[in-house]
């Protein structure tokens, strides 16, 4: 298998190529999350995020399981309001899809409880993920790894840009270096930037993703 992680999903690929890697033949990460890697600061700091979006969320869950209406998340400066239904992916309805899937995505959040109760579990099991990876960090060999970086980790869309601040240039710093590191897993890595996209780079740079997994292909069949 060639496989290719977004954000969370990083750690869900990199868990299943340690535990199976005579099935792996490549690994792409894309804006993958580097919780396991980064500074213990920013550890603490997104395990704390983390804790007060599982509040949201499971006030979010127990609206749904009781038919009462969505809560309001949390204003965003700049930002127009939302209602837990409109947190999935960059936000519902997402612009790059049609009228029909958004409105299905929307009536899934509005009404499934099961969709709240395996984000919540998802992300309740986190801090167990990050120190399993810790612990297991298994060589590639020469497997190819391609690992594509924004230096927008965590920002939704760039058409509205944030004024910088000395914090948040340092985290993308140190998140873009902490993704770098994923390059020491194999002899046949390399890191790709893609600087004119969100953090949601299958959105704003979908033919850097699909040239990258065609690389990816490539450097797998010439290794044969």
């Amino acid at each position: 298998y060639i496989l290719v992680g977004h954000a969370f999903g990083a750690d869900n690929v990199r868990a299943f190529a340690d535990r199976y890697m005579p099935e792996v033949a490549g690994l792409m990460l894309v804006e993958g999350d580097v919780d396991d890697f980064e500074p213990l600061d920013m550890q603490q700091d997104d395990h704390r995020g983390n804790a007060g979006y599982l509040v949201q969320l499971r006030a979010c869950r127990d609206a749904v399981a009781q038919g009462k209406p969505l809560p309001m998340q949390p204003s965003r400066p700049g930002r127009p309001p939302r209602t837990c239904a409109q947190q999935f992916f960059r936000g519902l309805p997402e612009s790059a899809w049609s009228p029909e899937l958004n409105a299905k995505l929307l009536q899934i959040a509005q009404a499934k409880v099961a969709l709240y109760d395996a984000y919540i579990s998802e992300m309740e099991e986190m801090p167990w993920d990050e120190a399993y990876l810790k612990q297991h960090r298994r060589s590639f060999g020469s497997r190819p790894i391609v690992v594509i970086s924004t230096g927008n980790h965590g920002v939704g869309s760039i058409a509205t840009p944030r004024a910088p601040t000395l914090q948040h240039l340092r985290y993308e710093y140190e998140v873009a270096l902490a993704q770098s590191r994923w390059l020491r897993l194999s002899s046949n890595a390399k890191q790709i930037f893609a600087t004119n996209s969100s953090e949601y780079v299958t959105f704003d740079e979908p033919d850097t993703v699909v040239d990258a997994i065609r690389y990816v292909r490539d450097a797998v069949l010439s290794r044969r």
